[in-house]
């Protein structure tokens, strides 16, 4: 019988090994080291192309107001005057008596055009102007974002004269009724003169989302000699309530004999309360 041969013969000792045959030439290793580098760069590389031809692909996000222009512009009351989007509808009374500019808050398009049909019948034509989102989200107080609002107020007032110049049919008188924040910037547009004052002007819901903003339309309100009618709802929220009070307060005050505030019981009631007013300036 053979005598096993030991187990350690079977096994390799690395130190031993190395000994034997000694480190690998410096050559060598330099080249495995450049071949590395090499390889990690193109690796970054090709990410970084990737993700620079993904990037262009894509596609900036939409306006705020994109949606909202194409929801109208598929109506029929949809029109185009001067590139933008309005909404126009036709008086259908027997006189002619004007046009109503109409500028609904931010999101209540809707709700404003619904009033077309009591003016229409009244004998106006009717342009309503889309908001823009940035309405609602500046404030004339806020003096670290005073370039932001003079570029809105240049823009805004731009949309309203363009549409205040639209030969529809001449003559008559011109109203604007205005909304919400809409209310609110318009007025300040007419008060610095920035957009021609219209022979009359309602307001609905008037304010802006700062106290001392409203005290300052208060008193723009109180000063303006056009005839003013200030619409706004009982159950509104804080800030047009508020914005209204102060309005009243100041209008008493500077003794403004042309001002008319209004507390509605509901929305329904407001071509009514127009149409009231207007008889009573002697347009009807």
């Amino acid at each position: 019988m053979q005598k096993s041969e030991p187990l350690a013969r079977f096994f390799i000792d690395p130190l031993a090994a190395l000994q034997k045959t000694g480190p690998p030439p410096l050559t060598q290793l330099t080249g495995e080291r450049t071949m590395a580098r090499l390889s990690l760069s193109l690796l970054l590389l090709t990410l970084l192309a990737s993700g620079a031809s993904q990037a262009s692909e894509v596609t900036p996000p939409a306006p705020l107001d994109y949606w909202q222009n194409s929801d109208w512009q598929g109506l029929p009351d949809s029109t185009q005057i001067d590139k933008q989007t309005v909404l126009f509808a036709k008086h259908d009374s027997d006189s002619y008596v004007g046009l109503a500019i109409l500028l609904p808050d931010w999101q209540r398009s809707g709700q404003l055009w619904q009033l077309t049909r009591a003016l229409g019948r009244l004998g106006f034509d009717t342009l309503l102007l889309l908001p823009s989102p940035q309405q609602a989200e500046l404030d004339p107080a806020a003096e670290k974002k005073q370039q932001a609002i003079d570029d809105f107020r240049k823009q805004f007032a731009a949309r309203i004269i363009k549409l205040g110049d639209a030969k529809l049919q001449e003559g008559g008188f011109k109203l604007i009724l205005a909304q919400g924040t809409s209310a609110a910037w318009a007025t300040n547009l007419i008060a610095s003169e920035q957009v021609p004052a219209p022979d009359a002007l309602v307001l609905l819901d008037g304010f802006f989302p700062n106290v001392q903003s409203n005290q300052t339309l208060a008193k723009q309100v109180a000063q303006a000699t056009i005839p003013t009618l200030d619409l706004y709802q009982e159950e509104g929220g804080r800030w047009p309530l508020l914005a209204a009070e102060a309005r009243r307060s100041e209008s008493r005050r500077s003794h403004k004999l042309n001002y008319r505030p209004y507390a509605l019981m509901e929305l329904d009631e407001t071509p009514t309360r127009i149409q009231g007013w207007l008889t009573h300036l002697g347009w009807l």
